[in-house]
């Protein structure tokens, strides 16, 4: 690994640890889905994804992760965001890479804020050994605007964003 590569993942992991910060200091953008957030950290982790490849994405999402529980204060969080950020990640991947001609980048990201919520919803059932699927049709509902506003962000980004940043 080169110094710039180690530079890119470092400006990524920091710009996506200071989101993940400032948004869990925010209350739940939606009243009736308690604990769901717009996911602002996914949008450095996507864009990662389409400007730095694959690799860096998921390396910068797993420090997030990491980080963002530490500093956070939460390291039990890990439970739910490195299954659910690691799946969204993959889906979010595959749709880029085998259907972007049918997909923009906001139907990604939303498709990616699904199958988040739907495997931490997945994933808290296990853990507490309940089944929480009722939870699933607020979680899903948030995960469209969520989707849909760091979609839109990430296309400005990825459009707007200059090369010799990622390159």
């Amino acid at each position: 690994m080169n110094t710039r590569r180690i530079t890119r993942i470092a400006l990524f992991t920091a710009a996506a640890l200071m989101l993940n910060l400032v948004e869990s200091a925010l209350p739940p953008f939606l009243p009736f889905a308690p604990g769901a957030r717009i996911g602002l950290s996914n949008l450095v982790t996507l864009t990662a994804a389409v400007m730095l490849g694959y690799v860096d994405a998921y390396l910068i999402l797993v420090l997030r992760c990491l980080l963002g529980s530490i500093f956070g204060g939460n390291v039990s969080a890990l439970i739910y965001s490195v299954p659910a950020g690691a799946a969204s990640l993959t889906v979010q991947i595959l749709l880029y890479s085998f259907a972007f001609r049918f997909v923009s980048i906001m139907g990604i990201s939303l498709l990616g804020a699904v199958t988040h919520n739907a495997v931490q919803v997945i994933v808290a059932s296990i853990i507490v050994r309940t089944d929480l699927t009722l939870m699933l049709a607020p979680m899903l509902i948030a995960s469209i605007i969520a989707g849909f506003i760091v979609g839109t962000a990430a296309f400005l980004l990825i459009k707007y964003l200059p090369r010799k940043i990622y390159i």
